[in-house]
């Protein structure tokens, strides 16, 4: 099977026309924004023929000139005026200071426990750590007495077992001395 692609082109390079049309494609797109762009840029400047001037008369000039000389007139009459006296700073007689020495600020921070030792007994400043102390305690004397029960249960299965091995053991005998 032969190839249709000629020799130095692949498959993937388009051919010499498609890429003209390509071209002429691309080049009609940015012509026709470049031509909207400018429209807008135009229409947006106001660039066109020149409004009318408008002519004002010497007479309405005159006015205007007047109106403005009275008020400048006004404006310089008050800044001759002076400004009104103000009142007198009353005069009081001179407080004393007192003095006030600052706050003492103290921070006492403990990461020991307030326990105290004396002889083997614990002291205790605080009432909570005793009762915790007291409560921990009842809790170790519990297991220790359940664990005590326990022992005793064990040894009396113990002995019961025994003793039924025993009377198996006597109906044995007694089945056989006969």
């Amino acid at each position: 099977m032969e190839s249709r692609v000629g020799p130095g082109h692949s498959s993937r390079t388009p051919s010499a026309r498609s890429r003209r049309v390509r071209g002429a494609i691309l080049s009609l797109g940015l012509g026709g924004v470049f031509a909207l762009g400018a429209y807008a840029a135009l229409g947006r400047l106001d660039v066109g023929p020149d409004e009318p001037v408008v002519r004002a008369s010497n007479a309405s000039l005159a006015e205007r000139a007047a109106q403005l000389d009275t008020m400048e007139a006004n404006l310089e009459a008050t800044l001759a005026k002076a400004p009104p006296k103000l009142p007198p700073i009353p005069k009081y007689p001179p407080v004393k200071k007192p003095r006030v020495q600052a706050p003492k600020v103290v921070t006492l921070v403990s990461y020991v426990q307030d326990v105290t030792y004396e002889k083997g007994k614990k002291k205790y400043k605080d009432d909570k750590k005793k009762k915790h102390d007291e409560a921990k305690k009842k809790r170790e004397e519990q297991r220790k007495h359940e664990a005590e029960k326990r022992r005793e249960e064990r040894k009396r299965e113990e002995q019961r077992r025994e003793e039924q091995k025993k009377r198996e053991e006597q109906k044995k005998h007694e089945g056989k001395k006969p």
